[in-house]
């Protein structure tokens, strides 16, 4: 089973498609898209995502008030995503 069909059966058993990533600098708060056309073997494809530092993170214990963006659409590569979680 490869990365993306891991991903998928997670978000499936939590019955959400609003993920958390934490990649090595970013926290990465958005919905999975169920892209047809998309490479979904490699990347993680989000809509209404909002990105900010790690470093905001940790620091000041929120995200919220130091969101650096937002996404309509974000794709996300697998290799790069150190920790994810799903929520409600």
């Amino acid at each position: 089973m490869n990365k993306a069909d891991e991903f998928k059966k997670i978000m499936d058993t939590s019955n959400s498609n609003k993920v958390v990533i934490l990649t090595n600098h970013y926290q990465i708060v958005g919905r999975v898209y169920d892209c047809e056309e998309c490479n979904k073997e490699y990347f993680i494809n989000l809509t209404n995502a909002s990105l900010c530092l790690i470093n905001d993170v940790y620091d000041n214990q929120t995200c919220d008030k130091y969101t650096s963006s937002h996404y309509d659409w974000l794709h996300i590569n697998f290799d790069k995503v150190v920790a994810f979680s799903f929520t409600k």
